[in-house]
């Protein structure tokens, strides 16, 4: 909307007279961009247009000025538009929060654009789970499909009890730095002992001047915060001047949290006196400027902003004030201020005009950013409510009805627990992570508290928490590059196989799976080097890669080398030293509830130290048959290097283990220094006759394993598929080392633990896969337990419009 003219703004409002207007013509110099506004001396009323708002070109020209050739829009508005990148947010839906050491974690990842809307942009999704100092222990790569995914991490006894962590994120989220991945914290159970780790505490108060600094010769609003060893604590406070007389006083008010407001002075200096925990602690309140504008905001109202602008009678006009409203890189509009009759001046905005969850208004003089406050906004008309009802009873299950209040496409996941469980504990929801994390910075302490309707101070308690976000003094340039940062990493719809290939009987090269069913074809266009890119594979997926002549007729390379593939990196996390429990079991519980061996382990590849231990089951289960002591066993673990050798070649140069002629008649396998070794081949004695007859490849083999008896040694070899069927394989397969992560089938775990006595650790059923269609409902069947009280339903989840969904239902 072009600039227009004070004047025929207020020609508009009938109740102003005449000699209003020509003093307000005389002293107001306000011009509105994008907005259509009502301005009072002491009270200010702006409403935004409803027409398609447009940045005005510098070249336009209006009848009140001319802009001049360094303008506010050519050095902020432009800056974060140009090259605006895509702004992705993740969560993660865990079906609980405490888990035994030998249970499965299952997540279902959603990945949305700002506007909470699925993105179609990724389909890659990093996850890792984190011990309690921030070192990765697992990683996962989630297949991402229409904004959704789904994946397990499968626990073992070698995780220590204690504090854990999953992070989540997307290559493409790196652009805008760490602050914004997914981050939660659950529990895993793996010990007898309940205690508190022991440590020094470590207190930290910190104040937030509101907008960014504090002024004198007005009245200030001030943000105290206090937390111990990492989280909010309890304390009181007050605020005194130079002759220790007290001129505020606060307490905490919500998670060591609290704000007060006190008339500074001029020439004096003020400290602020909290206690907590018995101890007290001196901060001095930063020096006030003696001039300048301060931004406070009254957010209390559910239908209107209030902006105050304050400001002392030092401060004279002859800079150019101009706040911008937005959310991020997303500039939602921008006015500039009046030079101002009073040292208050209220601003009043319609929130409707804003965008759901946390906006910011940003303070500019000269086109220089000198002061910031974020707030919320509660978006009432995308808010779905939920129900869920009994609608059959059918022997061992019971059918439930979810219903929403309007008709809708929405994807959900569910997790079904005991009405009074004791493992789940909701601090993170699809609200807060969507609408709430991406926009602060640092690690918010139970987030999910903030969006629970029952917290009747939720909203206060929010605006709190925003107004000790505090504000870092930021030039434009470098604030630009905050909120629009230069394009570095790249969506990931897939992953890469790399390499090179030579002599090329042709040009056109294929990537094959194990039944040789064409994948993908490139081609090399006269160059050795070859990328498959974009593929939808898996870890542990064998591929094959062929020459192709004409009529799809394979040729085997000769001479093929395929690159060790780099993910992406997952990073390790700074997490804040804390206190905290070790275990949410007392001794006798756990003597009870002791779960060794109780839940089933899935079979799935995780990383190194896990890998070997859920490997180790698959083999033992696998050859137990052919050697029934195959437990005393240890796998080998065959390098690349050998693919192209024979058994022996492994053996000799790996094994240290050698065919040599006794007396040069009998031939034997001799290991070591005068050690002697046995071979087996698929649980058949290989004779000294029949050693030097030996003639297996590696690649004909699956798996070499050796038991280690004083000194000698005994080799288990298990042949493939394909050689004990006597077919011939021409060509190499490779495996998939880095894919995606297949999602396994749920199932409920079973316990050995009396289930009646201790049914609030029971876990129900986890619901994943659940769409509403347009009829806004859905069924979902759960196995029947009478002898629990009720059930609690954790719902998650999203529409196709961005309209979040985040209920915990109970039904006795």
């Amino acid at each position: 909307m072009i600039i227009k003219e004070l004047k025929n703004l207020f020609l508009k409002m009938p109740f102003m007279t005449n000699s209003f207007l020509s003093k307000s013509k005389n002293t107001l110099q306000i011009k509105l961009h994008f907005l259509m506004a009502s301005i009072l001396i002491l009270s200010c009323s702006f409403s935004f247009s409803q027409e398609n708002t447009r940045i005005k070109n510098s070249s336009e020209k209006t009848n009140t000025d001319i802009l001049p050739k360094t303008t506010f829009e050519e050095t902020v508005i432009l800056p974060l538009q140009k090259n605006q990148l895509y702004f992705e947010k993740v969560f993660l839906h865990l079906n609980k929060t405490s888990y035994f050491d030998d249970d499965i974690i299952w997540f279902k990842a959603y990945v949305s654009d700002i506007k909470s809307k699925p993105s179609n942009q990724t389909s890659r999704l990093h996850v890792s789970l984190l011990n309690g100092e921030g070192k990765t222990i697992q990683n996962q790569n989630i297949f991402i499909n229409k904004g959704v995914g789904k994946g397990q991490f499968v626990l073992n006894d070698t995780l220590k009890n204690g504090t854990y962590y999953l992070l989540a994120s997307t290559n493409y989220m790196r652009n805008f730095g760490v602050d914004h991945r997914f981050f939660q914290e659950i529990n895993i159970i793996n010990k007898l002992v309940s205690k508190e780790s022991k440590g020094k505490n470590n207190y930290d108060v910190q104040l937030f001047p509101e907008g960014g600094y504090l002024l004198e010769g007005a009245e200030n609003v001030i943000g105290i915060k206090s937390l111990l060893n990492g989280k909010g604590h309890d304390f009181s406070g007050k605020i005194i001047n130079q002759k220790n007389q007290e001129i505020a006083s606060f307490k905490s008010e919500h998670s060591g949290m609290s704000k007060c407001s006190f008339f500074y002075d001029l020439n004096e200096n003020y400290t602020a006196l909290i206690k907590t925990n018995d101890t007290l602690f001196k901060v001095n309140l930063p020096a006030a400027q003696k001039n300048g504008i301060l931004l406070n905001i009254d957010n209390n109202n559910s239908d209107i902003l209030k902006l105050i602008i304050k400001t002392n009678r030092n401060t004279a006009f002859k800079s150019t004030y101009k706040i911008l409203f937005h959310q991020r890189n997303q500039i939602i509009d921008y006015v500039e201020i009046p030079d101002l009759e009073t040292q208050n001046t209220i601003f009043e905005f319609d929130k409707k005009n804003f965008v759901e969850g946390v906006n910011t208004i940003t303070l500019f003089k000269d086109n220089q950013p000198i002061a910031e406050r974020k707030f919320y906004k509660e978006d009432k008309g995308k808010t779905v409510n939920l129900t869920i009802e009994k609608d059959t009873v059918e022997n061992d299950s019971i059918s439930y009805k979810i219903k929403t209040d309007k008709s809708l496409q929405a994807n959900l996941s569910v997790s079904v627990l005991p009405i009074n469980a004791t493992n789940y504990t909701e601090t993170v929801t699809i609200k807060s992570a969507f609408l709430l994390s991406p926009f602060v910075k640092g690690h918010i302490e139970n987030p999910a508290y903030y969006f629970k309707k029952e917290n009747q101070k939720r909203n206060e308690h929010l605006d709190l928490l925003l107004l000790t976000q505090g504000w870092t003094q930021f030039s434009t340039k470098e604030m630009i590059t905050d909120l629009n940062p230069p394009y570095q990493y790249d969506f990931e719809a897939g992953f890469k196989i790399k390499g090179n290939v030579f002599p090329k009987p042709t040009n056109q090269l294929a990537l094959m799976t194990k039944d040789n069913v064409i994948i993908d074809k490139i081609f090399l266009n006269e160059k050795k080097d070859f990328s498959f890119n974009n593929l939808l594979i898996y870890k542990g997926d064998h591929m094959k890669i062929s020459f192709l002549k004409n009529q799809n007729e394979a040729i085997k390379p000769e001479n093929l080398h395929v690159d060790s593939v780099q993910s992406s990196p997952f990073f390790n996390f700074n997490i804040e030293k804390s206190k905290t429990t070790d275990s949410v079991l007392h001794d006798d519980l756990w003597t009870e509830l002791n779960t060794s061996g109780s839940i089933k382990l899935d079979e799935i590849n995780i990383t190194s130290k896990n890998k070997t231990y859920t490997e180790r089951k698959k083999i033992i289960r696998k050859y137990k048959p052919l050697v029934f002591d195959i437990g005393k066993y240890d796998n080998l673990p065959i390098a690349d290097h050998f693919k192209n050798k024979d058994l022996m070649y492994f053996l000799n140069f790996d094994q240290d283990t050698k065919l040599v002629k006794w007396n040069g008649i009998e031939t034997h396998l001799e290991t070591g220094i005068n050690k002697e070794a046995l071979l087996y081949i698929d649980g058949k004695y290989i004779t000294s006759n029949e050693l030097s007859s030996v003639s297996l490849q590696i690649n004909e083999i699956d798996n070499i394993l050796v038991q280690p008896i004083r000194g000698n040694k005994i080799f288990q070899v298990f042949t493939s598929e394909n050689y004990q069927k006597d077919i011939i394989e021409l060509f190499e397969e490779y495996l998939v080392t880095d894919g995606f992560d297949r999602e396994k089938k749920y199932y409920a775990p079973i316990y050995d633990f009396d289930e009646n006595k201790y049914s609030n650790w029971l876990e129900i059923d986890w619901k994943p896969d659940l769409v509403l269609e347009n009829s806004g409902e859905t069924y979902i069947k759960i196995k029947q337990n009478k002898q629990l009280q009720g059930y609690l339903f954790s719902v998650q989840g999203y529409t196709q419009e961005g309209s979040l969904i985040s209920e915990i239902i109970t039904i006795k």
